[in-house]
């Protein structure tokens, strides 16, 4: 069975602070449009300044770039600098690429990435910049760490994260105390990061942030899974368990796994990537009704197994 999304009409949609807040759209799509697992579309693309004010006017307050993502910065940036001064600032977050361990140099080339990525945003400070590169060899190198410390005490980055993919990584992150923010997975494929690091945290200083809700968007689009990814076959068993699951509960494949992400409160904030304002609509007006317990306990279970294929970098 496919997955599939009930749209709400437009109407049923208004700002909600309190449900929106956790909700960080993620714009590598502006760049790279053709990121992931996208739906062939007919419809016209909005131009990228009329997309944004809508997301905005839905509530929608988090953005999240690189400069890894095209000309992501560029096309936000454009944006920002036309916006009311007396709006709200967004919050913004982007990242540092490129680094290499043991480089004396490395502290001046962040300084330099974050001085650009601000220069393109139009921004003086990023509410949040995470390093791209999740390398224990990166996390872990001190002149990494000195870049960080000089970043903060410009004042050019507020809070400093790391996006992760392995056990051994987010111990460490967790462990050297540096780290504000730890980006990890988290979805109906894959709860191994949640259960091991974000539970037992609880209430610590460190605040975990939620990536591959949709899982780069095979969940929705299966028509290549077989041709793109060596596990294919695995993969759509799993999601034929998931649709069985989403009928009984009369939602759809794609509802199910977001109302499951976003009935995890211990996570800070999550990240979905989308250009279709009818996804964004649809995503907030799910989000507004977690799961029950039972629910999210039946999911968990599925998600806690093991599977080499819920990281996309063993496809």
């Amino acid at each position: 069975m496919k997955a599939t999304c009930k749209m709400p009409n437009a109407e049923s949609i208004t700002p909600d602070a309190a449900n929106n807040a956790r909700f960080c759209l993620g714009t590598v799509k502006l760049g790279v449009p053709n990121y992931g697992f996208s739906s062939p579309s007919s419809a016209q693309p909005l131009p990228p300044a009329t997309f944004l004010a809508q997301v905005e006017e839905l509530g929608i307050h988090r953005l999240d770039s690189s400069p890894r993502y095209g000309n992501s910065e560029q096309i936000l940036g454009a944006y920002l600098k036309q916006r009311p001064t007396e709006q709200p600032a967004l919050w913004i977050s982007s990242k540092i690429d490129q680094l290499t361990p043991n480089n004396k140099q490395t502290p001046a080339q962040m300084l330099a990435s974050v001085q650009q990525s601000l220069q393109r945003l139009h921004r003086q400070q990023l509410d949040l910049c995470y390093l791209h590169q999740n390398e224990l060899a990166i996390i872990s190198d001190p002149a990494v760490h000195a870049g960080i410390a000089l970043l903060k005490e410009q004042r050019l980055i507020d809070k400093i994260g790391v996006s992760l993919y392995s056990h051994e990584e987010c111990h460490y992150a967790i462990a050297c105390g540096l780290y504000d923010v730890i980006q990890i997975p988290i979805s109906i494929f894959d709860l191994g990061f949640y259960n091991r690091f974000v539970l037992p945290n609880g209430a610590g200083t460190i605040r975990f942030a939620a990536r591959s809700l949709l899982l780069q968007g095979i969940l929705a689009n299966r028509q290549e899974i077989t041709t793109r990814i060596r596990q294919g076959e695995e993969i759509l068993a799993y999601l034929r368990q998931m649709d069985h699951l989403a009928e009984q509960w009369q939602m759809g494949t794609t509802e199910m796994a977001v109302r499951f992400a976003f009935s995890l409160s211990a996570v800070d904030h999550l990240l979905i990537g989308t250009l279709s304002l009818a996804n964004l609509r649809a995503i907030l007006q799910w989000i507004r009704h977690p799961l029950s317990t039972e629910q999210i306990a039946t999911i968990s279970h599925f998600a806690a197994q093991a599977k080499i294929w819920s990281n996309p970098r063993n496809w």
